[in-house]
């Protein structure tokens, strides 16, 4: 992956997941009404700059670990 494509894919990614957690969630807390886009966006402004500090710092390391939990296990064979 280049590292423009990484930027890209960690903004458009972490732009995704915090418009749909914020509005899911604050929607879910306090009922999709007419109240509703004001709380979205105030939970949107905090939630994408998080989402983005997360995804730029731990999902590399959460990447690291299932390549390790999925790589194939080596056999250790015993020799006479």
């Amino acid at each position: 992956m280049s590292k423009k494509q990484f930027w890209v894919s960690a903004l458009l990614s972490s732009l995704t997941m915090g418009i749909m957690m914020s509005g899911i969630i604050s929607g879910y807390k306090m009922g999709f009404n007419s109240a509703w886009p004001p709380i979205w966006l105030q939970s949107f402004l905090i939630a994408w700059p998080c989402a983005l500090v997360l995804n730029l710092t731990v999902l590399p390391q959460v990447r690291n670990f299932s390549a390790w939990l999925c790589a194939p296990k080596k056999i250790k064979t015993e020799e006479a």
